[in-house]
């Protein structure tokens, strides 16, 4: 039990939901003990995040909780019961992106997705891939894309090539509205900046007061680019779910 107690701490007078999920715990102690742990294989890396988890969590752990229910409630309402295959998947571009996106913030450091062209090369390959799924499993059927059943063939010529503009500017959309937003912070981030230098460079009164107001000003400014990084890993993770479900079901 020294062994058990070691790993699934349990702090004094613990009661309630929290006592009630202790045998869980030692269950799923006893089992991981008796499975092989092979990091390369999914269940040895389950295994492996899963040390040092609490019945009562830490911050740390709390967060990454929060972290994957939220990732996975995503996954369940865009790709409903294929959601748990796609799960790791969509965790590990969601936790890239949002890493990515919040340190091109620190300065002097450039991520890839604050380059455009990196952004849209990325967003390509993942609609290639998807392309690719999708033809392997409807075959055929996969040029309903581009001509809706039920819609008039008098439309054809109409439809087709609108659906097939529309298909294939995803990959660059899903891409450029990426780049293009992280960007757009950072310029405003650097025009602030530039002209509250300039301003207290002046050396006149007003010049000071503008420059001191320009720093302040930063701050919201900085805070707000935080939120906006966190949204655009959302939005990427949530329309590249999106089409994945579509390359699923024909939508």
């Amino acid at each position: 039990s020294s062994g058990i107690n070691a790993e699934w701490p349990l702090r004094p007078g613990c009661t309630g939901a929290r006592a009630l999920a202790a045998p869980i715990q030692f269950t799923n102690y006893i089992h991981t003990t008796h499975v092989q742990k092979d990091e390369t294989s999914a269940s040895g890396a389950l295994i492996e995040a899963a040390k040092g988890m609490r019945v009562i969590p830490t911050r740390g752990q709390a967060a990454k909780e929060k972290l994957y229910g939220f990732v996975q409630d995503l996954c369940k309402q865009n790709l409903g019961e294929e959601g748990a295959r796609y799960f790791p998947f969509a965790l590990g571009l969601f936790t890239t992106i949002g890493f990515c996106n919040v340190t091109n913030l620190l300065p002097y450091i450039e991520m890839p997705t604050q380059i455009i062209g990196c952004t849209v090369a990325m967003s390509t390959t993942l609609i290639a891939g998807l392309t690719i799924k999708c033809i392997a499993k409807h075959k055929l059927d996969f040029a309903s894309f581009f001509f809706p059943p039920g819609a008039p063939v008098g439309l054809a010529l109409l439809l087709v090539p609108v659906e097939t503009i529309s298909f294939f500017s995803r990959a660059v959309s899903l891409g450029v509205r990426l780049g293009a937003n992280l960007t757009a912070g950072h310029m405003i981030l650097h025009i602030i900046s530039d002209f509250g230098a300039q301003m207290l460079a002046s050396g006149t009164a007003g010049g000071a007061i503008g420059g001191v107001l320009c720093t302040a000003a930063l701050v919201p400014v900085c805070i707000l680019e935080i939120a906006v990084a966190v949204v655009q890993a959302y939005v990427f993770c949530m329309l590249t779910t999106m089409y994945l479900n579509d390359a699923h079901e024909l939508h």
